[in-house]
């Protein structure tokens, strides 16, 4: 990440920016970068600390006496041997389906223990989507403005579902979008953000990545 913000820092620099015609400009990367600085404050309003957030969250997991919570990651577990097996064996779909189960197992604990962390993932996305408009303004920054759309998308769905893992795991996506966004405005094709976002939190390794 810092060798992409001195990518773009050098960019900047450049008096005429030459840049691929299908490629951001070099100004929406700057604003993509400011962005990415705006989830982390975000972050720290809403839970005090982005780096290790959620790993915190999991790594209580670890000592919990919860039975229903050390259930749901005995879960987590076997579906992740079932992934590595399958994996091994170039069964890459199924693979991918197994991390994604155990993946959901893990919120599922996560949840047990903390019941409102969906609505305070919620709250960390929503928080953080309003700060990057606001910086935006009326500025041009086509795919950063396409990337938000989606977000807000996905938050819709997350509010409409009457599931708190799937509502969680939605929420965590956009977190995961936006925190990545330089990433996601330079590399990530439109319909790819959901696949790219769910593979780094899984895991799970992205094609063409």
């Amino acid at each position: 990440m810092k060798r992409l913000g001195m990518a773009v820092g050098a960019v900047l620099l450049v008096a005429a920016c030459s840049e691929s015609p299908a490629g951001p400009a070099a100004a929406e990367l700057a604003l993509a970068q400011e962005a990415e600085g705006l989830v982390v404050q975000a972050v720290a309003t809403v839970h005090g600390n982005y780096v290790g957030w959620l790993e915190r969250l999991i790594g209580t997991l670890r000592t919990t006496d919860d039975p229903e919570a050390r259930a749901f990651l005995e879960e987590a577990q076997r579906n992740r041997e079932a992934a590595l097996q399958a994996r091994r064996e170039g069964r890459f779909e199924e693979a991918r389906r197994y991390h994604e189960l155990a993946f959901r197992a893990v919120l599922a604990a996560v949840i047990d223990v903390y019941p409102d962390a969906p609505v305070r993932a919620g709250v960390l996305v929503d928080e953080a989507v309003a700060r990057i408009e606001q910086r935006l303004g009326d500025r041009e920054a086509p795919r950063i403005r396409r990337i938000l759309a989606h977000v807000k998308e996905l938050r819709e769905l997350a509010q409409a579902s009457e599931d708190p893992v799937t509502e969680l795991a939605l929420n965590l996506r956009c977190v995961q979008i936006l925190h990545r966004l330089v990433h996601h405005v330079r590399f990530v094709q439109a319909h790819e953000h959901d696949r790219v976002a769910d593979g780094e939190m899984q895991g799970t390794p992205v094609p063409g990545r």
